[in-house]
């Protein structure tokens, strides 16, 4: 078995990085105790990245690859699973508190307390994930408003469940949500789901 190359080892130790980041919940460890926790050395680490910010920069990079992949996951699953996005949304809510998905949760509860301290990086970062949520929740449900309502009430209940463990809340609340809609809508049924 061959030495991996420069590049496929930095990439291994992102890899690494990323995975220690959610399980931890957040970024702000020391770059000695991310090495620690990787088998590594620090000075490994830096002669990879030369600081913790790039190294910082490349492990939100690629959790920005993954959280698509997941966010892509968790879309189907609950397109595939449902008939109407009444069924689909709870089914998603469901699925984004399991306890596989605590630690992206807090990282990127994380993050966002990162953009509110003015971090401008990380700002822009979340800006494209939230129009990523907001794209996909608008290709679910067909209205662009409705898509926005639906992801700030997801940020609020998701910040409730990481705070009181309480998933059922968040739950009750898209469902009044949906309520709410279909009486807005003249009590028509929300439209089927549109499958890609």
């Amino acid at each position: 078995m061959s030495r991996p190359t420069e590049p496929q080892k930095k990439a291994e130790l992102i890899e690494k990085c990323l995975e220690v980041a959610i399980e931890a919940g957040a970024l702000d460890a020391s770059i000695n105790a991310i090495a620690k926790r990787i088998g590594t050395s620090g000075r490994m680490l830096i002669y990879h990245f030369g600081s913790k910010q790039e190294l910082e920069r490349q492990v939100i990079a690629r959790l920005e690859l993954r959280l698509r992949e997941q966010l892509q996951s968790l879309q189907n699953t609950a397109v595939a699973d449902a008939n109407t996005i009444a069924e689909s949304l709870p089914a998603m809510w469901r699925q984004f508190t399991t306890p596989e998905m605590q630690g992206w949760l807090k990282l990127t509860m994380d993050l966002n307390l990162r953009a509110m301290q003015g971090d401008t990086e990380t700002q822009q970062f979340l800006e494209r994930e939230n129009q990523q949520w907001i794209e996909s929740l608008t290709t679910l449900t067909g209205d662009e408003a409705v898509a926005r309502s639906l992801f700030h009430l997801f940020q609020g209940a998701t910040l409730d469940f990481l705070t009181t463990g309480n998933a059922e809340r968040g739950e009750q609340s898209i469902q009044s949500f949906l309520a709410t809609l279909r009486v807005s809508h003249s009590g028509n049924l929300i439209p089927k789901v549109q499958q890609s």
